[in-house]
């Protein structure tokens, strides 16, 4: 009471001239207002809620209270008894495997924090295991009940915590299909094909009769049909052994034979899921005609202690709308599913083992994911934090934004897109973005594709890319507006003979900026396409053997204090005469970069060439007009700079009179990447 007289008083003496009118007309009701507010505020000081901890164990019970010494035993549980709590809660989870895990996070659930406890890194599993083996000659299978019609599919399994792979057939390579439809791709701002396909050339493929046999069970084939960047994933619902022509379940991306042209790969496609795929221990196929899971072991694996998880969901955690302060920490997540459907580009149309819309104040940190048929994580929000992470292993990639000031940071991304090959690293669009400290290899397309207006990808360490799709780079935007790309490494082999694209800011990039990155044995470091107002500055860039610098259809590019070091080197855009030479039936789309001048700015660049060439190639749009010598100037010399610390990504170390004239700042990239050994890995990439 003398705490509320003490307000009271202090009230009394801060009234203004209105309020005492208040008060002598309406005396009552202003006292008891005050009152009220009063003891409102003194009750809600009184009554904040203490943090609230619980815990889960695999050796728990769903009705014992949730402490310490009677924990949960799905999460499940926990988080419905931590929603009669406003205040901040934690749930602890304790080390195990935790089968069959399909949690929604709600905007209710604000303030919860889920992680292990300790580092004993429990398991979620997305999926459930499975028993009661019988053996058939040289495999084994158990009986699994709703996976005739699809209404349990999947595309991944693990055996005994490893992932397994699906039955292949060829063995190795791939077959070549004998469709074909040759019509021009125009630019994705063009609309795409200059003829639309019809359904029957995006539903059909027509096969060599020694390769597919009558036998085929389309109730369980799947094909992959190759494309240029992207592929298309099929089923089969027809098989018409009169012509060689397989029917398709689900329409394909692109018509088999797109592409093929350019392209040997986009005549080619790949059939899973089939008993002639069974070529080795460790494959696995599902015969869904008779509802069993098919397993071939390895010599060290028995069936009595074999033990098989089989996804049944396509998200582990999954954030609703307005889901927000909310911590997932020190977990590992496994085992997902994908729908039989066209991934679309980059296979986005697939989920995530955590995903999450309209989301806000998200961190998902120390996390390990693996096994997963789709994306590891795909998420849409503001202020998301993703941290200290180790993903691999993933069917499609790892991970997938959307929103402001999303944070990508200290995570190790490997292996992916093992089951679409058009999957990439990380993909992203919104602004304010950052994509910071990352390690990313080991994937058959992009690393890093599309981040965001204004938004920054700093300090990342790229390698082993693109090793079967093409198009796309290493860093990789489309669209975006002054974005920032800066001490970034990207690595690959001289002998692979992949055109890596470091560097690449394609169709409606403008005044974005790439400096201060590395590059070795990219063959092509920088391609520029469609682009206005962008600068590539300060970058080292060295191959073994030939290098191209491409930049078609692009304006007001600037080009200064680069180094650049290779056998050979090609410039390959327009000039200043190139609008002169644009044929005048170009489309819409096209004609608004019929300006395109290339180059504007060539200052203080140092360019050597081992063979001594260094050529100009001119276009006009994609024309080649003239090739020549490129002739020096601003600044720009043709010497070979005394660069010392190659091997070790350090460049500081070199004192270089040359180098210093130019204004061209020496980097130290040896913090790039997270928990990344660089030396080690330039010296599996580049001999000096």
């Amino acid at each position: 009471m003398r705490i509320v007289l003490s307000i009271k008083i202090l009230i009394l003496k801060k009234r203004t001239i209105l309020e005492q009118i208040i008060i002598m007309r309406f005396p009552h009701t202003f006292t008891s207002l005050m009152y009220l507010v009063i003891f409102s505020l003194v009750t809600l000081s009184c009554t904040k809620e203490e943090p609230i901890f619980l815990y889960v164990s695999t050796a728990g019970l769903n009705t014992n209270s949730g402490i310490k010494e009677a924990p949960f035993q799905t999460i499940e549980k926990a988080v419905l008894a931590s929603r009669k709590s406003d205040g901040e809660k934690t749930i602890l989870v304790e080390g195990g495997n935790y089968y069959d895990v399909n949690l929604e996070l709600l905007p209710i659930d604000a303030n919860l924090t889920i992680k292990s406890v300790d580092d004993t890194s429990p398991t979620l599993y997305g999926g459930q295991k499975i028993s009661n083996f019988k053996s058939e000659g040289k495999f084994i299978y158990a009986e699994l009940k709703g996976t005739k019609n699809r209404d349990w599919d999947f595309r991944v399994i693990e055996v005994n915590g490893e992932r397994r792979e699906r039955a292949r057939f060829p063995k190795k390579g791939a077959f070549t299909h004998l469709n074909k439809f040759d019509v021009r791709w125009l630019s994705s701002e063009a609309g795409g094909w200059e003829r639309k396909p019809t359904q029957l050339e995006k539903n059909t493929l027509k096969y060599k009769p020694e390769d597919v046999g009558d036998s085929l069970d389309i109730h369980n084939a799947e094909l992959t049909i190759y494309h240029e960047w992207d592929e298309s994933l099929v089923g089969l619902k027809g098989h018409d052994l009169m012509t060689n022509t397989l029917l398709f379940d689900n329409e394909s991306q692109h018509p088999p034979g797109a592409f093929a042209k350019r392209n040997p790969n986009a005549q080619t496609y790949v059939i899973w899921n089939t008993v002639e795929g069974m070529t080795a221990p460790g494959k696995w196929y599902l015969d869904r005609t008779r509802e069993r899971l098919y397993y071939w072991p390895k010599d060290h694996e028995s069936i009595s202690d074999i033990e098989i998880v089989v996804p049944r969901h396509q998200n582990i955690v999954k954030f609703r709308k307005g889901a927000k302060n909310i911590t997932l920490s020190g977990l590992t997540f496994a085992s997902t599913t994908t729908k039989l459907v066209t991934g679309g580009y980059a296979a986005l149309k697939f989920e995530g083992a955590i995903s999450g819309e309209g989301i806000r104040n998200i961190v998902l940190e120390d996390l390990h994911i693996k096994n997963v048929g789709g994306w590891a994580i795909k998420i849409s929000g503001k202020e998301v934090n993703i941290k200290g992470c180790e993903i691999e292993s993933c069917g499609a990639g790892t991970i997938s934004y959307k929103g402001e000031n999303i944070h990508i940071s200290n995570n190790k991304l490997h292996d992916i897109g093992l089951i679409y090959s058009s999957a990439v690293g990380i993909i992203g669009n919104g602004s304010k973005n950052v994509i910071r400290n990352n390690e990313i290899f080991n994937m058959p397309y992009c690393g890093i594709n599309g981040i965001g207006d204004h938004s920054l990808v700093e300090g990342n360490i790229i390698h082993n890319i693109k090793t079967f799709m093409q198009d796309g780079g290493a860093i990789y935007m489309f669209g975006h507006k002054n974005t920032t790309v800066k001490n970034n490494v990207v690595l690959s082999k001289p002998d692979s003979d992949i055109k890596v694209y470091a560097y690449y800011l394609d169709e409606g990039c403008e005044s974005c900026t790439v400096e201060n990155n590395v590059s070795y044995n990219a063959i092509v470091p920088v391609q520029a396409h469609m682009t206005k107002n962008c600068t590539y500055q300060n970058n080292i860039f060295i191959d073994e053997g030939h290098q191209v610098i491409a930049y078609a259809n692009s304006s007001d590019l600037r080009f200064e204090k680069n180094i650049l070091i290779a056998n050979t080197i090609d410039f390959r855009g327009p000039g200043k005469t190139s609008p002169a030479f644009v044929e005048a039936e170009s489309n819409r789309v096209m004609k608004s970069y019929s300006s395109a001048k290339g180059i504007t700015s060539w200052k203080n660049n140092i360019f050597y060439s081992v063979a001594d060439s260094i050529n100009l190639s001119q276009l006009a749009q994609y024309k080649l007009i003239s090739k020549k010598p490129l002739e020096a100037a601003d600044g720009t010399v043709f010497k070979l700079p005394n660069l010392e610390g190659i091997m070790q990504g350090n460049f500081t170390k070199s004192n270089d009179s040359l180098v210093a004239s130019k204004g061209i700042e020496l980097r130290d990239f040896s913090s790039a990447g997270w928990k990344s050994d660089l030396p080690k890995l330039i010296s599996t990439y580049y001999k000096e």
